[in-house]
């Protein structure tokens, strides 16, 4: 969207009137009208949530296309989501798990880096989840179900990758709601409750880490108001912020991701899993020296996730240091690891080092880490630069006709290794 005109700082950009915002207050209301004409009122059997209530409005919109005074919003969305990993994965028929049968889907479950793949993974349990409640609601209330599975995940990604969140609900000075629209669902009041909602054109708003806006529903003029936080200048793009996320969180969730992130980081949870499932290995067969056992081991993790310092294991680019919850986690393990540690005692060490009391092992146990850390980051770095090489060839086969994915699907993915590969390479030195 560009702005018309010279837009202020603090000044409203954007206002979309309530009886253009589809919420499942609405949807609710909707099928309850039909069920009605059928001869069943069954409100207490409404058990859809706000995103299943409106991914199941979706698919209906598609499916009576040419039919719905909807028409022209849903013609203005995407014909798919080729470059969404879900899409690419969820199969020609409902399941729980990822579809890996075809050449396509198995390169890129192979080449998603693994964060990204367990978030898809979820995606698609909550995906055959939505889809079976939708259906069991449906059925109570005699209305026809969703059957085509590939519409459905359609209509799933639209509204993941497009609503909007109403953010809170603040009262105006203006009229209130404007009671002689037509008695339709879709004109009537949203609710306090919704807090989420589809609205034609807001998805034509691109993302940019540096935008700032505040968003709101204003009750008292029954809109839902964007508000810019910077100046535009007429001809400028105007954008909203999705959020300060890296991009493997923007391609499993918008299908894109930035060549400029600011936000992105190089998790190492996975390393950090397999690296206790190693060290609680080796305690069952005696082959390391310490005199702990692997339940202690697990009793320092739930330490760990009492304290709210277990996992989101992160390196960022340019950092100086390590960061505190890795150090953190890291201290408390390898302490432990020590001849003659006692659990205890590990503990009450790890305490005095948190409110940063000098210790006698801090200074070995920090270089352990950091050995750690420089010989993890060494095998990302080799593992991601035979990854691009892959990717490279892949980009090469598909440009000289061969089957394809969608190249900017196989561009992000790229995009995402080369920024881990640059932070795992950066990080070998910390």
């Amino acid at each position: 969207m560009m702005a018309t005109r010279n837009i202020e700082a603090d000044e409203e950009m954007i206002r979309v009137p309530e009886h253009m915002l589809m919420t499942a207050s609405k949807v609710r209301r909707e099928v309850l009208a039909r069920a009605s004409d059928n001869g069943l009122v069954q409100s207490s059997a409404w058990r859809l949530s706000e995103h299943q209530a409106l991914v199941y409005w979706t698919y209906d919109q598609r499916s009576k296309l040419g039919l719905s005074v909807w028409d022209t919003y849903v013609n203005t969305l995407p014909r798919d989501f080729s470059s969404v990993p879900l899409y690419v994965l969820s199969g020609t028929e409902p399941a729980s798990s990822l579809s890996v049968n075809t050449d396509a889907e198995k390169w890129v479950a192979e080449h998603l880096p693994h964060s990204v793949l367990l978030k898809v993974t979820e995606q698609q349990e909550r995906l055959f989840n939505d889809w079976t409640c939708t259906c069991e609601v449906l059925t109570k209330f005699n209305i026809e179900s969703p059957v085509d599975w590939r519409r459905y995940v359609w209509a799933w990604l639209v509204v993941n990758t497009r609503c909007i969140h109403l953010g809170r609900h603040t009262t105006g000075n203006q009229q209130s709601a404007i009671s002689s629209q037509p008695s339709s669902a879709v004109f009537q009041p949203i609710s306090d409750r919704d807090s989420m909602a589809l609205a034609p054109m807001l998805d034509l708003l691109n993302h940019n880490c540096q935008a700032r806006v505040s968003t709101y529903f204003d009750t008292g003029r029954r809109q839902f108001v964007i508000k810019t936080l910077r100046r535009y200048c007429k001809g400028e793009e105007a954008f909203i912020s999705y959020g300060p996320h890296d991009n493997g969180f923007m391609l499993a969730e918008y299908g894109f991701a930035l060549a400029e992130n600011p936000h992105c980081a190089l998790e190492l949870d996975c390393k950090v899993e397999m690296w206790i499932s190693t060290v609680k290995a080796n305690l069952n067969t005696r082959r390391a020296r310490a005199t702990i056992k692997s339940t202690d081991v697990d009793a320092l993790v739930d330490v760990l996730k009492q304290h709210g310092l277990w996992g989101d294991f992160t390196l960022f680019s340019g950092s100086a240091e390590l960061p505190y919850r890795l150090q953190a986690a890291m201290y408390l393990v390898f302490a432990a690891m020590k001849p003659g540690a006692g659990i205890k005692g590990v503990i009450s060490q790890w305490e005095r080092w948190q409110r940063g009391e000098n210790t006698s092992v801090s200074e070995e146990v920090d270089l352990a880490v950091k050995n750690w850390v420089s010989r993890t980051c060494s095998e990302v770095a080799e593992h991601s630069s035979k990854l691009l090489d892959n990717i490279q060839a892949k980009q090469n086969d598909d440009a000289r006709g061969s089957e394809c994915l969608d190249p900017f699907l196989v561009h992000c993915i790229r995009l995402i290794w080369t920024t881990i590969n640059k932070i795992a390479i950066e990080s070998t030195s910390l």
